[in-house]
């Protein structure tokens, strides 16, 4: 039995048959391997570059509110002149204020001082 089991190791060797695995052996299994690899490369970056897209699309349908287009009461603001004539709306409630042009402050300071005045003048009556 000895003897039969050293034929077959010499007419067989362990090297050359079932262990060989050649380069043909292993391209062929490294392909689809590599195409499965990149395929879900290319959808994690699709996927990712789909939620940065939206994302983005978000930020920009921000309303943007125009601080024009509410008119303030004077409990709602108050109202000051700096040193360049520039008018200041300051919000009470919120501490937000809108700096206006020189020409556009003293046109709107001086109807609001003659709003002031004339409601003076009346209470005093």
């Amino acid at each position: 039995m000895l003897k039969n089991l050293e034929k077959i190791r010499k007419s067989n060797p362990t090297n050359q048959s079932y262990m060989k695995i050649s380069h043909e052996t292993v391209m062929n299994l490294l392909k689809p391997t590599m195409n499965v690899i990149i395929l879900v490369a290319v959808g994690t970056a699709m996927f990712s570059l789909g939620s940065a897209y939206q994302a983005h699309k978000a930020k920009e349908q921000v309303k943007v509110e125009n601080p024009y287009a509410h008119a303030y009461s004077p409990e709602e603001i108050s109202i000051a002149v700096n040193e360049s004539n520039e008018l200041i709306m300051i919000e009470r409630a919120t501490g937000e204020y809108i700096v206006y042009s020189d020409e556009i402050g003293q046109t709107i300071f001086g109807m609001y001082a003659n709003r002031i005045h004339q409601e003076a003048t009346n209470a005093s009556k």
